[in-house]
């Protein structure tokens, strides 16, 4: 179900049988939107979570006054605030671009828990490796101008649909939108600056074995710098959400929740 949040297109999954004390905000990567984390938003569901996943400001079903190539990242950090207002002190899971979101939020308190999956690093950890520098060329005019722009189908098999089959990238490709300029731009430029004392809750990282664009390594090291446990994804890359045996990191983020949330 599909519902609104201060103007913004948010996905709705109900708890099955006895809820949760809390709910679960799953945020979206560059490009994307609340449509490719429905594995995860449905089986949270399943496992009693009040479960949602936005969609920031100029993706899927959400507006942009003023255009989408100045949006910077502190905007979409406001769209993730805006829906927490109404959520309350909610578990927060980003992945990618989302990751770092849900690091900036979770900054400011009132998380229940913060899962980083696959995550771009906050300023001081650079996520830049050669698989990405030597395709920023073609992206570089659009960036500098503040315009929004897609990627190209070559460069998203290379660098973030690597884990699945070709039948898989076909239907998932064309369902990536365009991004802003100035976001990819302040990514490039080494992101948003996170007070990793003032990130207080339970946090989980997720990293996967093949994933070329925030590859395992850099997970460990968001990991050490926020005390937070870590696992990693074994035979998996950066989409592992949409790939085949998704159920399984799947499981292990669900797993953490609880116990998290039991702790508290």
């Amino acid at each position: 179900m599909t519902e609104q949040i201060a103007e913004l297109s948010v996905e709705h999954a109900a708890p099955a049988g006895r809820a949760r004390p809390r709910s679960v905000l799953f945020v979206h990567g560059m490009w994307g939107g609340a449509w490719y984390l429905r594995n995860y938003l449905y089986a949270a569901a399943q496992a009693g979570w009040d479960a949602w996943a936005v969609d920031l400001r100029g993706h899927g079903g959400s507006p942009v006054p003023g255009g989408l190539g100045r949006v910077g990242l502190l905007d979409y950090v406001t769209d993730v605030r805006r829906c927490l207002d109404r959520l309350g002190e909610t578990v927060l899971v980003g992945h990618s671009m989302g990751g770092l979101i849900a690091q900036k939020v979770a900054e400011g308190g009132g998380i229940a828990a913060a899962i980083l999956i696959t995550s771009a690093p906050p300023r001081g950890l650079s996520a830049l490796r050669w698989p990405v520098l030597s395709r920023m060329a073609r992206y570089a005019p659009a960036m500098l101008a503040d315009r929004p722009f897609g990627v190209s189908r070559r460069h998203a098999d290379a660098l973030f649909l690597n884990g699945l089959t070709r039948e898989q990238r076909d239907w998932a490709f064309p369902r990536f939108g365009l991004e802003s300029g100035r976001v990819a731009r302040e990514l490039a430029l080494g992101g948003l600056a996170v007070d990793a004392a003032a990130v207080r809750c339970p946090t989980l990282v997720l990293g996967a074995e093949h994933d070329r664009i925030t590859p395992a390594a850099l997970q460990r090291r968001i990991a050490a710098r926020y005390r937070a446990d870590y696992r990693e994804a074994a035979g998996r890359a950066h989409m592992l959400m949409l790939e085949d045996g998704w159920e399984g990191p799947c499981n292990e983020i669900l797993s953490w929740m609880e116990q998290a949330i039991r702790e508290r």
